[in-house]
C-alpha cells in the first residue's frame, strides 16, 4: 500500500513537470521581442509614416509614446492587421494591412509599439 501510494507520488510530480514545462513554454511563446519589433519596424520601414522620437515621418501618428495608451498587445495586433476594425470613425486609408505576416512577427511588432513610453 505504501509503495502504491510512493508511486501515484512520484507519476503525479512527473505529470506536472511534463505538463508544466508545455504551459511554461506555450506562455513564452505568446510574449513577443520589443527587439525584434524594432527590426520588424525598420525592415518594414514604418518610419516613413510614423514618428518614434526624433526619427521619422508625420503623415501617421506618433509612436513616442504608444505603450502609455495602455492599448494592450491585442489591440495593437487587431491594429496592424486592419487599423479600421479600431478606427471605425476614422479609418487611415494610408495605413497598409499587415494581415500576412506570421503571428510571431505580428507580436514582436506589437510588444515593440507597446514598449514605446
Amino acid at each position: 500500500m505504501r509503495e502504491m501510494k510512493v508511486i501515484l507520488v512520484v507519476v503525479f510530480f512527473l505529470i506536472m513537470v511534463i505538463f508544466g514545462r508545455e504551459l511554461w513554454s506555450a506562455e513564452k511563446e505568446k510574449k513577443g521581442s520589443p527587439e525584434n519589433g524594432r527590426i520588424l519596424y525598420n525592415k518594414l520601414k514604418c518610419s516613413h509614416c510614423h514618428r518614434i522620437g526624433d526619427v521619422g515621418g508625420n503623415v501617421g501618428p506618433d509612436l513616442t509614446k504608444e505603450g502609455t495608451k495602455k492599448r494592450g498587445i491585442e489591440w495593437q495586433v487587431k491594429n496592424l492587421i486592419d487599423s479600421a476594425s479600431t478606427h471605425p470613425k476614422h479609418p487611415n486609408p494610408y495605413m497598409p494591412k499587415f494581415d500576412k505576416m506570421t503571428d510571431k512577427m505580428l507580436l514582436d511588432l506589437a510588444t515593440y509599439l507597446e514598449s514605446q513610453k
